[in-house]
């Protein structure tokens, strides 16, 4: 049984919070705000949106990333240090998405963000998905986006269940499985172009620096991809923009599952190390301004 947390809910906004965890024995109350967006199915002690438990199925990133600068908004009428976002999993799509999107420009500003388990939807989907129903669940989302039905849930028996519970909307399902790689939610599959990279990595905002965090044992990646390679291809294509990519503390968390369950102390010290690198890094930049 997990043990009780000590915090704070904060409704940031109608009917969505965010969970504050509190130092056991603070000093004062801190200023610098880590939030932590879970992914699919996430939901308790993390920023909770309209997307979290079974809702991302019917929702969509433009919809988080807009009450995201709702949350972060909030946090900035009440803290008076730095906002960094923490996204697992499809959080690291709504951070790319907060930051690079459409409408990005007037989104409430933050100080960096962490992609923790940035994965593709569309490969673990390709990996885990008899063939045939996947390309015969992709043909039935765009039959029914033609038909005017994109917001209607796309049948279960079409995608044989592959995200559990949770019921999926045509216009999502394409979102994340699109086999023209044009997804709204493909944003770290290995085999997109440079083209498309240059329209998120290669346009991130300067002043607003990633660390990217892979995990070395993720079992919603090919055991043959390169994962060292991936974001090192993703810290150059960021050269290229206005933004930067934490070359120092981004790296493969080896031993690690995608959302290190079960992980030895060992690997939890290594990410804690590096999260601790990164943020401390945004401290030293402020001193150098």
């Amino acid at each position: 049984m997990a043990a009780p947390r000590k915090g704070l809910v904060h409704q940031y906004t109608a009917r969505l919070t965010a969970f504050e965890h509190t130092p056991t024995t603070p000093l004062s109350p801190p200023q610098n705000i880590l939030l932590f967006i879970g992914g699919l199915f996430d939901g308790l002690l993390t920023v909770h949106l309209s997307s979290s438990y079974t809702g991302w199925g019917t929702s969509n990133l433009q919809k988080d990333a807009a009450e995201l600068s709702k949350c972060v908004t909030y946090f900035r009428g009440i803290k008076t240090g730095k906002i960094v976002l923490m996204g697992h999993s499809t959080g690291c799509q709504d951070i790319i998405e907060y930051l690079t999107g459409s409408g990005h420009a007037s989104r409430a500003k933050i100080d960096g963000g962490i992609l923790q388990g940035p994965v593709s939807d569309r490969q673990a989907i390709e990996i885990g998905l008899d063939p045939a129903l996947y390309a015969g669940s992709c043909e039935t989302a765009k039959a029914m986006i033609q038909d005017g039905d994109g917001d209607e849930i796309l049948p279960s028996k079409t995608m044989k269940s592959f995200f559990g519970p949770a019921p999926v909307s045509a216009k999502r399902w394409l979102s994340l499985a699109s086999p023209n790689h044009d997804g709204d939610d493909d944003f770290f599959s290995s085999d997109l172009s440079d083209e498309r990279l240059m329209k998120t990595f290669g346009a991130l905002p300067k002043g607003t620096p990633l660390c990217v965090l892979h995990s070395g044992g993720d079992e919603y990646v090919d055991p043959k991809l390169d994962k060292e390679k991936l974001i090192q291809r993703w810290i150059e294509i960021s050269k290229k923009g206005e933004g930067k990519v934490d070359e120092v503390h981004s790296g493969v968390l080896e031993g690690a599952k995608h959302n290190l369950k079960g992980a030895s102390e060992e690997v939890l010290g290594g990410l804690v190390k590096r999260v601790l690198g990164f943020l401390e890094s945004l401290d030293e930049k402020s001193a150098n301004l």
